[in-house]
């Protein structure tokens, strides 16, 4: 078609010049849309008004009525057409091929472009009238062209590796079969309907991330990435990247190109293998030729204490021991001269570069190979050092299990299944006599003291269940011979010893009752010695009874004495032997007084009394006894001593009991000193009596307050007098010790609280 010069003097559309849009529409509608080529006509607003048969198919369905026409788009070839301010077209008709429009075939059409502008009647433009033809088909027609085509038509279809294309709004232009396996959607849904983020569903589509994105923006390739895709039905598939940019000949994008490899199987190796490496408790660590760590597992990063990111990169010897180090190089230059891998074990001997304060012990495997052009070298570590520790725990368990064998104090003697002594231990050499060395793998020592009939009968009744439970003896006494011919009676025990069910040996334990016969005898000894304090008791209260029948007589002669003074002048005689009976009486009545007290029993009742005036009482009571006559009694009382809540008749029995004790430790002769002071944290009251006798020797001294325990000759004590002492001062919230110096004498300090004991608080004597 040859436009014709239209009245404005530009080239114009020809046909009627004042019917308007409307009129132009139908005029194209008739004449062009038959037209062979692609025809389209449009608005100065460069929106499509009208497209022909031809137009449609080359479009597909892409560009419809009321578009914008691709070709006027900004950087499009038709672009610059507009018209002055006067109305007159600027924009001369243009014929130029165009490469830009890539339809949905995947591929980018050439075209020959034509363009005209029309205008009204008055010669202003109203739009545009492009006709465009297909290239294509001329270059499709070409046999040479014809059979690239289809080589590469036939290469991308068949070749392995799942690829697609876009175009720049990332929308799919075409999908290879083996991308259709792997995604499982058909080039039917998503060629021209989704773009690349629908069907991947990666995490990083539709973010600046995606790699189609930044190829198109940097038309620079990306290859390696590591991407997770996910398949129609949503299932992940781990994957390789690769993508690239698609321009024509004159650098204009034109879309993007992505590749992928399937490496499931590759990542579910990987992480089996990072699975046995994490399961393991060894240490697992790759370094390179250069000593620097690549990979760790985590019970490696535990022994060097550090996280496993804080590993990679970091020197071996830093990470682990300057040993490591060296044997590391040590590989290195081996590999370099024999050109085969060689292994390395070893121990770590020096600490790790961030151990614990504890050392540590790792049995160490190291080996240097090569991969590809890489040297890499392996390190395994195991930690011995709880191995190590429980070693060191069992010997130590062991050796105490050894000593208590040996420290006891019963004799334990382990022989095995043929009566061989295989432990003879302390105890058994003190009660018996011999050595271990005597009678350790030396059968016949044995019997010596432990009759070979006995034995036979005493392992008959361990495997009869008549005597008890099986493979067991209970206690029983028998008599062993010492090494020096004398008899032991001892309490034995015995036991068969089995593993896993069969006798490999029998134990056997004794105690020597060679002391607690003896501790018997002294005990049916104090029986009696307690029988003759019960006797003395009874003498004690028939004495309180004639006391009592004592008093009335005296009270008699005491008043008739004193009827008999009064009759009498004082120059009468016989007036001074009337004043010696009164005298003489009153002393007697002193006396039964005092006896009276002495032998009162307690009532337990506690009142307030005077310690100094107690002490008075006893040291007047006994002073004038025979046993007192040649022992001088000092008395360094405190005059303010506070009263003490207490029974008067039982401490009067404490205190005097300890003076006769005194007493017969100086054998009648020598001091004793009394005193009394107040505590120094002010909450009791010091009683201490000492006396300048022999003492009491250091091996006895934690029994002398233990019941029928004295020292004394048989018949002169019953060795309750400090137990009673021991008792009354307990019962009265106090305690009492006893000192005796190198230089001879005893000293007993008694603390009496000044609060009752049911109300006190529990003194800390200091």
């Amino acid at each position: 078609m040859t436009p014709r010069p239209s009245r404005g003097g530009g080239d114009a559309l020809p046909g009627p010049q004042d019917s308007g849009m409307a009129g132009a529409e139908a005029w194209c509608d008739s004449l062009l849309y038959d037209f062979p080529d692609a025809a389209l006509l449009t608005g100065a607003d460069h929106r499509v008004m009208f497209l022909n048969r031809a137009a449609r198919h080359l479009f597909d369905d892409l560009v419809a009525w009321g578009d914008p026409c691709p070709l006027c788009a900004p950087g499009a070839p038709l672009h610059e057409l507009k018209q002055t301010d006067d109305g007159k077209a600027v924009c001369p008709q243009k014929h130029l091929p165009y490469r830009g429009l890539l339809t949905l075939d995947g591929f980018s059409h050439p075209l020959a472009v034509s363009a005209a502008p029309w205008s009204d009647a008055q010669g202003r433009v109203l739009g545009c009238l492009i006709t465009l033809k297909d290239l294509q088909e001329e270059i499709d027609s070409h046999p040479q062209l014809q059979l690239q085509r289809s080589i590469l038509s036939s290469i991308l279809e068949n070749f392995p590796t799942p690829f697609f294309m876009v175009d720049p709004d990332l929308v799919i232009t075409h999908i290879n079969r083996s991308m259709e396996r792997l995604t499982g959607y058909s080039r039917e849904e998503v060629v021209g309907r989704k773009t690349c983020g629908a069907i991947l569903k990666t995490d990083q589509c539709d973010t600046e991330d995606c790699p189609l994105r930044q190829v198109m923006q940097t038309q620079t390739p990306l290859s390696g990435l590591h991407r997770v895709i996910r398949d129609c039905q949503g299932r992940q598939i781990d994957v390789v990247v690769s993508a690239s940019v698609i321009t024509d000949s004159h650098g204009e994008v034109l879309g993007g190109f992505e590749a992928f490899r399937d490496v499931t199987s590759l990542v579910e190796a990987q992480k089996q293998i990072a699975l046995l490496t994490e399961l393991t408790r060894e240490g697992m660590m790759m370094v390179d030729e250069d000593l620097h760590v690549l990979f760790a597992n985590t019970e490696m990063a535990s022994i060097a204490n550090r996280s496993k990111e804080e590993l990679i990169g970091a020197d071996l010897g830093e990470v682990l021991s300057p040993q490591h180090r060296r044997v590391a190089l040590d590989l290195l230059r081996g590999l370099e001269r024999n050109g085969q891998p060689e292994a390395h074990f070893t121990s770590t001997l020096e600490p790790l570069a961030r151990s614990l304060l504890e050392r540590r012990v790792f049995e160490t495997w190291m080996t240097a190979s090569r991969i590809g052009q890489k040297t890499l070298i392996y390190l395994y570590l195991r930690d011995l050092t709880n191995r190590i520790r429980m070693g060191r725990e069992l010997h130590r368990a062991n050796t105490f299990l050894t000593r208590i064998i040996q420290c006891s104090v019963d004799g334990i003697v382990v022989l095995d299944n043929k009566g061989a002594p295989l432990i003879f231990n302390e105890g058994a050499e003190r009660i018996l006599g011999y050595r271990a060395e005597e009678v350790v793998g030396h059968p016949e020592v044995l019997f010596r003291f432990y009759p070979p009939e006995r034995a036979r009968e005493i392992m008959r009744r361990m495997r009869s269940p008549e005597y008890g439970p099986p493979d067991k003896l209970n206690t029983t006494q028998i008599t062993f011979i010492n090494k020096d011919g004398t008899e032991v009676p001892v309490s034995f025990s015995a036991a068969i010893i089995r593993e896993a069910g069969k006798e490999v040996g029998s134990v056997g334990i004794f105690t020597d009752l060679r002391d607690t016969l003896r501790m018997r005898r002294e005990l049916e000894q104090s029986q009696r010695q307690l029988m003759q304090a019960q006797k003395i008791a009874s003498l004690g209260r028939l004495s309180a009874g004639v006391a009592h029948e004592i008093n009335n007589p005296l009270a008699g002669i005491l008043i008739y004495a004193e009827l008999l003074q009064r009759a009498m002048n004082a120059d009468d005689n016989g007036r001074e032997f009337v004043d010696e009976i009164i005298t003489q009486t009153l002393r007697c009545q002193q006396i039964v007084t005092r006896l009276l007290e002495f032998s009162r029993q307690s009532l337990g009742e506690r009142t307030p009394v005077n310690v100094n005036q107690i002490f008075n009482r006893c040291v007047d009571l006994l002073r004038h006894q025979v046993s007192f006559h040649n022992i001088s009694i000092t008395q360094d009382l405190d005059p303010h001593l506070p009263q003490v809540p207490g029974d008067a008749g039982e401490l009067q029995q404490v205190f005097t009991n300890l003076l006769i004790n005194a007493a017969d430790a100086m054998e009648g002769e020598g001091q004793i000193v009394v005193a009394t002071r107040l505590h120094l944290d002010g909450r009791g009251i010091l009683i201490t009596v000492t006396d300048t006798g022999c003492g009491i020797p250091p091996e006895v001294r934690d029994q002398i307050f233990e019941p029928f325990f004295t020292t004394k000759t048989p018949g002169k004590g019953t060795g309750m007098g400090l137990p009673i002492v021991y008792g009354v001062i307990r019962r009265h919230g106090g305690s009492i010790e006893v000192d005796c110096p190198p230089g001879g004498g005893t000293t007993f300090t008694i603390r009496l609280p000044l609060e009752p004991p049911e109300a006190a608080v529990p003194q800390v004597w200091v």
